[in-house]
């Protein structure tokens, strides 16, 4: 009898861990992507990244997915300093990127990409700034030129501005202007559900304005962002605390 008792129990268990795993299989990736960006949980960004690498075949669209999630997590990786890794997944995206170009020299969101992952090479290592900066330049202005009102070409022409040094053009009011605008493009075109880009748009314009003392405009974006939502852990719990004592 508790033999018997013991089977259905782990017949239940084996069927709600198949439930699972089928319902993780149905949403949408951006869905999980955005649930382990405001998580801060890097394991659930690798999970995606990797059943992406291991799909049988991807679509231009999917390897743009792709190339948008090498993207953060990228920046996050040198964010922390692990530039062994980030290197790995910049060849990644790299090679996806030249992929693409090869097919669609005109894309202007892989061109962006291509301008920014040349930045994420200059972090690796600053002396090749020489070369690669006005390199990183032709594409990101190349993108702007064909398409000015992408999000994803304005925020990479906007980051190209703010850190690049004056002498060579930058221009940090500039820079600030092109992210307003970024933000406001996503949502004019109501491309804010549920959108991890979205939401680091709103929070890297916010730690801008901090940069700049401009307190009271950061504390009303992170108040902004805490509105469209409430568990993003990495602003609740550390960011828009921070401001306030400050």
């Amino acid at each position: 009898m508790e033999r018997k008792k013991c089977l259905q129990i782990l017949t239940i268990v084996i069927c709600m861990f198949g439930l699972v795993q089928l319902i993780c299989a149905k949403e949408p990736r951006s869905n999980r992507i955005y649930q382990a960006y405001i998580e801060g949980d890097i394991d659930k960004w690798l999970n995606v990244l990797h059943e992406m690498e291991h799909a049988p075949s991807l679509s231009n669209e999917e390897k743009q997915e792709l190339i948008g999630y090498y993207y953060g997590y990228i920046g996050y990786l040198l964010g922390t300093d692990r530039k062994n890794v980030a290197k790995v997944y910049i060849n990644r995206g790299d090679s996806l990127i030249t992929a693409i170009l090869k097919q669609s020299p005109d894309q202007p969101t892989v061109l962006a990409y291509k301008g920014s992952f040349l930045g994420f090479k200059m972090g690796l290592n600053k002396l090749r700034s020489v070369t690669l900066g006005p390199e990183s330049m032709r594409y990101i202005k190349k993108a702007y030129s064909l398409d000015p009102e992408n999000a994803q070409v304005i925020t990479d022409m906007a980051n190209m501005l703010y850190y690049a040094p004056a002498l060579f053009g930058g221009d940090k009011k500039e820079a600030l202007l092109l992210y307003q605008q970024a933000i406001k493009r996503m949502e004019d075109k109501n491309e804010t559900e549920k959108n991890w880009f979205y939401l680091n748009s709103l929070t890297n314009l916010a730690q801008l304005y901090e940069s700049q003392k401009q307190t009271d405009l950061a504390v009303e974006l992170y108040k902004k962002i805490l509105r469209i939502e409430p568990e993003f852990t990495w602003v609740r719990d550390e960011l828009y605390p921070q401001v306030l004592t400050n």
